[in-house]
């Protein structure tokens, strides 16, 4: 930071700085690498109170991207802040060596949301620290199995993880190798009616005496896969899937961590085959914006010796405080139920617009979960209409989520308790946006 550059950061102490100024201060001191300058004019964000964001100049926008799938609950909910305020008074920093009273109603608070039967828990700070978790309980039953993944798959961006992604982007660029054996997930827009059919052939035929994939540890999946697009597999994946699991001896891995806590209109998205994985990691939601996440699992999986797994800031009070009050709010307020309804209802009033639209391969969804699939006239995916919707509707102030293999899908995941005439609103605009690209 040059001396006129922090003249400027002082001066602006007493009045409120311009989003330009943020981001070049921002610009001078942070490393490379973080998502910040992949918008050329990223959003400033200075608050955020329900479906509803501020920018530093005092802008407004409708959220339906729960700013990366956090804000299940809405943002600043008040009984997350009035948890955050009361424990941030009395105990904040607690590690793992040390139970307390915060961690034990933390754990019983996950308990009364997963499948019984999964009902140890280990705390983690992110959605790729629990998958890495859950890897590692795998590997530790068998030290030698392979690891199985979908193409399109996303379990975060850690060293850990990443290798497993079904995107060789995110991996090539750390110039890391890949950590699995890669399968197609079963998408039924590009693989037909019979994707299950396809995919389990192949695993069975990667396994097989001669498939030379050998003895499995794991099959890690999203049951409904959350970057790659809102892909949805076919009814019968993953009751075929489980058997599969069942009759090699792999681990089934779930990551609810944005398909779960309500989002697909069932507390976690594999319900709708009505599958029990044998571990399952949770997050983004289920902190009510704070950094919490776990991995719930059958007892006899959870069974490593004391300091096998530790970080200094895992068991935090005032983060695990806030997530035990966001899971009150999500049973409260049943927002699973209420994102099934809203979601069929705002997903066929979608379809309804959209369906045949030059330009819309599909709309799908489940919950308040929504995808529109944009793809060429050669039928060729069309990320570039996709960002241009995205950017319209940043400018028209509704901000939106991309993803999709080729980045050629726009989603949105909004706050489950979201007014609905502000969805509605925010669904009028999206349509807009997407039939005038047709029209173009």
């Amino acid at each position: 930071m040059t001396e006129r550059d922090m003249t400027q950061s002082i001066a602006e102490g007493g009045r409120k700085p311009s989003a330009a100024s943020i981001i070049e201060r921002c610009r001078a001191l942070e490393g490379g690498g973080l998502r910040t300058f992949a918008d050329a004019s990223p959003l400033v964000l200075e608050r955020a109170v329900g479906s509803w964001l501020e920018d530093v100049e005092g802008r407004r926008y409708l959220d339906l991207s729960g700013l990366y799938a956090v804000a299940n609950i809405g943002h600043a909910h008040p009984s997350v802040v009035a948890a955050i305020a009361a424990q941030a008074a009395q105990l904040i920093h607690c590690p793992s060596a040390y139970p307390s009273r915060v961690r034990a109603e933390f754990y019983e608070a996950v308990a009364s949301i997963v499948p019984k039967e999964l009902h140890s828990i280990l705390p983690a700070m992110s959605g790729a620290m629990a998958n890495e978790v859950a890897v590692l309980i795998a590997r530790t039953r068998r030290p030698k199995g392979r690891i199985v993944s979908f193409s399109g798959s996303y379990f975060g961006r850690s060293t850990g993880v990443v290798g497993l992604a079904g995107k060789t982007h995110y991996r090539d660029v750390l110039g890391l190798e890949a950590q699995a054996q890669f399968v197609p997930f079963p998408y039924p827009l590009n693989m037909g009616p019979d994707a299950t059919d396809k995919v389990l052939a192949l695993l069975e035929t990667l396994t097989g005496p001669a498939g030379g994939v050998g003895e499995l540890a794991a099959v890690m999946l999203e049951p409904i896969q959350g970057n790659g697009g809102i892909v949805i597999p076919p009814d019968d994946f993953l009751p075929r899937l489980r058997a599969f699991c069942d009759r090699t001896g792999a681990l089934l891995i779930a990551d609810e961590i944005q398909s779960g806590c309500g989002r697909s209109g069932r507390m976690w998205a594999v319900e709708h085959g009505g599958v029990l994985p044998d571990l399952m990691t949770i997050g983004k939601g289920i902190g009510g914006g704070m950094a919490v996440a776990a991995v719930v699992g059958r007892p006899e999986l959870m069974t490593w010796a004391p300091d096998t797994y530790s970080s200094t800031f895992l068991t935090n009070n005032v983060n695990l405080a806030a997530a035990t009050a966001a899971i009150g709010v999500m049973r409260e307020e049943k927002l699973a139920q209420r994102s099934a309804a809203l979601g069929e209802k705002y997903l066929g009033i979608m379809r309804q617009r959209l369906n045949g639209a030059p330009g819309v391969a599909e709309v799908r969804g489940k919950g308040l979960w929504i995808a529109v699939e944009h793809a060429d006239a050669q039928g060729k995916p069309d990320g570039k209409t996709a960002s241009s919707i995205i950017r319209r509707l940043r400018n028209e102030q509704v901000i939106v989520g991309g993803g999709g293999y080729a980045g050629h899908v726009v989603k949105i995941q909004p706050p489950l308790n979201i007014d609905e005439s502000d969805l509605a609103q925010g669904i009028d605009k999206w349509t807009a946006a997407v039939l005038a690209q047709s029209d173009r």
